[in-house]
């Protein structure tokens, strides 16, 4: 149920957190692609006037329609940017305020200039060409088409000698409060990547990070016996690691308990935190976060749970992307000392202004979007609300 008192809440936490808190830090990768945000057209009336297909249940129809013959199918790019989880990840925690050290798959030797705005936020490394998506976007949901070959070339050696060494790891994973570990599903060699941070935890002896983040983004085309390997990995991070904190949307929720043999429940905010819970059971991590598009739910073994509706928006500008920057916001808020509840509200707040705006918010913005979510009136959209004093 929606309680207007706690978004404001969790808006006053995050302003107090931030002014008085440490500059949080992360070490994320090693994704990367450049994303063309696509429609599919239905009906074209000119060359520059066309209606697009509004449904994947209408796409989907178009397509079987063509079973035994062939069709034609129009692309219209509506916009090119950078893209991959990790990136987007990134890009939301370093807007709200944090420092980003990204390493993966954007260019390799020199870094693509479509990232180039991540180092806005910290620093970035370069490790193997971005991979490529065409995303098409419907009024309920996406399509991600996408050529991944560049991936094969995050390994473990590649990923250790092209960021400079074992010794530059283990700098790296010195100097972050969060480690996160982005899209086990495209890449084919992610769980030894897993495998290898694993041995160097040891090696950092008081150092070791506060939080380590896993997004295993869309498991259903790996095979059962790689996914729960995976989620094996992911587990023992937590003999070693405080904060261990898997990453759901509810399709991969679904994916990991059938992989799992553990039962589902239903799909309210009660049963989620229950299926959250379950599946930290089952693996081993010490938290557990799913967020369908209208709701979001969060169970911690050490920090309790909570759950909030989201701030659903009816028409929004950019669907790609809006689960990377609640796990953005979501571990930002939780960095600077927010609860699980809590978090669950800024990761809420911070990918429904992004599907609004076409990009993350800043801190401040988050404040004001909170407060016209507590009181109803975010929508019609009207752009953001600068912070008062801005």
């Amino acid at each position: 149920m929606f309680n207007p008192e706690s978004v404001r809440n969790a808006a006053e936490l995050l302003a107090l957190a931030v002014a008085s808190r440490p500059r949080p830090r992360i070490f994320a990768g090693p994704d990367g692609f450049v994303d063309e945000i696509i429609q599919v057209v239905d009906t074209r009336y000119d060359a520059t006037r066309y209606d697009p297909i509004r449904t994947i249940t209408d796409y989907a129809a178009r397509l079987a329609g063509a079973a035994g013959k062939s069709t034609n199918v129009e692309f219209v790019v509506r916009e090119v940017k950078s893209g991959g989880n990790g990136p987007l990840m990134s890009e939301a925690f370093g807007r709200l305020g944090g420092y980003v050290k990204y390493v993966g798959a954007v260019g390799w030797p020199l870094l693509d200039p479509i990232f180039a705005h991540l180092k806005e936020y910290g620093e970035v490394v370069p490790i193997a060409p971005a991979a490529q998506t065409l995303a098409a976007e419907f009024e309920d949901g996406k399509i991600m088409h996408g050529k991944h070959q560049s991936l094969k070339d995050i390994t473990w050696d590649n990923l250790t000698a092209r960021m400079g060494g074992l010794d530059a790891l283990d700098a790296s994973l010195r100097d972050a409060d969060l480690v996160a570990l982005i899209n086990w599903t495209m890449l084919p060699y992610l769980t030894d990547v897993f495998e290898g941070v694993l041995t160097r935890l040891p090696e950092l002896g008081g150092d070791v990070p506060r939080f380590f983040f896993f997004d295993l983004c869309d498991p259903e085309k790996r095979t059962r016996e790689d996914l729960v390997r995976a989620l094996d990995v992911i587990g023992a991070f937590a003999a070693h690691a405080p904060n261990v904190v898997l990453g759901l949307n509810e399709k991969e929720s679904l994916s990991v308990c059938s992989a799992l043999g553990l039962p589902t429940g239903a799909d309210d905010a009660a049963a989620l935190i229950d299926r959250a819970r379950r599946i930290a059971g089952a693996t081993g991590a010490t938290e557990v976060v799913i967020h369908p598009t209208r709701l979001a739910a969060a169970w911690s073994r050490a920090e309790g749970e909570g759950s909030t509706p989201g701030p659903y928006c009816a028409a929004p500008r950019l669907t790609t992307g809006a689960g990377d920057h609640f796990n953005g916001g979501y571990m930002f808020a939780r960095l600077l000392g927010l609860s699980p509840a809590n978090a669950t509200i800024i990761g809420k707040c911070v990918s429904g202004f992004y599907v609004r705006e076409g990009r993350g918010p800043s801190a401040p913005e988050i404040v004001a979007f909170a407060a016209r979510w507590a009181a109803g009136t975010l929508d019609p959209w009207s752009g953001p609300i600068p912070a008062r004093g801005d």
